[in-house]
């Protein structure tokens, strides 16, 4: 499966300089930006790090090494930049990390196109400035192992898809309401894409992709069951989704009464 990201969007006024980045997050050219020994942000550039910024590839050396595990005992969230172009960082929100594996199976599900030998470990991300819902226990896998269910789906369904005549575009990262874009002369879907080990589905639904569900009548969720053993595809309205499951409320955000 190769990434293909969209293209040709206008540059937006809120994407800064590489200038703004260091005044922003204390300067240097490390990834992991650090002052008085504190992390003070993330300047990640999706070339080396494909999963950013959920997944953070640390490459090898006592520095950067020990840079990712500061960052995870800190325990803090911090600023994140995505790299678009020379030039062209964009803020996409506040991450902590949750976790940083040395393992080899690990950095080989992870490590994107670096060489193996040269990535000490993998370092995982979770957002904290928006509204989530903690799955870890209760029956969750740990994130690691989410992200290879997810991304062992996303492969799947964008093979299936492309077989199917689709031009998929990556829209992962841009939190639309879905993951993949299938474009094909006479037809348009937006791809949520659902991933699990075991034969029965049970997932997820943010209220932006509900909300996203609603307002286009060509979203779909893909459901892949079995994902990383004999994947089985199920293709579904919001309407077919409403009818088949139960949508059961896990949290609730509170906010002061007008």
């Amino acid at each position: 499966m190769k990434t293909r990201r969209h293209s040709s969007i206008p540059r937006p006024d809120s994407w800064i300089t590489t200038a703004e980045l260091a005044l922003r997050t204390a300067g240097g050219d490390d990834y992991i930006r650090t002052k008085d020994n504190k992390v003070k942000g993330l300047a990640l550039n999706p070339v080396l790090n494909e999963d950013a910024p959920k997944i953070v590839v640390v490459g090898k050396g006592p520095n950067i090494e020990a840079r990712a595990k500061r960052f995870l005992e800190s325990d803090i969230a911090v600023p994140t930049y995505l790299k678009h172009d020379t030039n062209a960082w964009e803020l996409v929100g506040s991450y902590r990390a949750i976790e940083y594996r040395t393992d080899g199976a690990t950095i080989r599900t992870h490590r994107g196109d670096r060489p193996f030998n040269e990535v000490a470990g993998i370092l995982f991300l979770e957002r904290t400035d928006e509204a989530k819902v903690d799955v870890r226990g209760g029956g969750f896998a740990d994130p690691a192992t989410r992200r290879a269910v997810e991304l062992a789906a996303i492969a799947f369904v964008w093979t299936h898809f492309e077989s199917q005549g689709y031009t998929i575009y990556d829209y992962q990262r841009d939190n639309l309401g879905y993951d993949l874009l299938a474009v094909k002369p006479d037809a348009t879907l937006k791809l949520e894409v659902k991933g699990t080990d075991g034969v029965a589905p049970r997932f997820f639904l943010t209220r932006n992709e509900r909300k996203c569900a609603a307002l286009n009548a060509d979203w779909r969720l893909v459901l892949v069951t079995s994902a990383r053993t004999a994947p089985q595809l199920q293709t579904l309205t919001i309407q077919d989704v409403e009818r088949i499951f139960n949508l059961d409320p896990l949290a609730w955000e509170c906010t002061p009464r007008a």
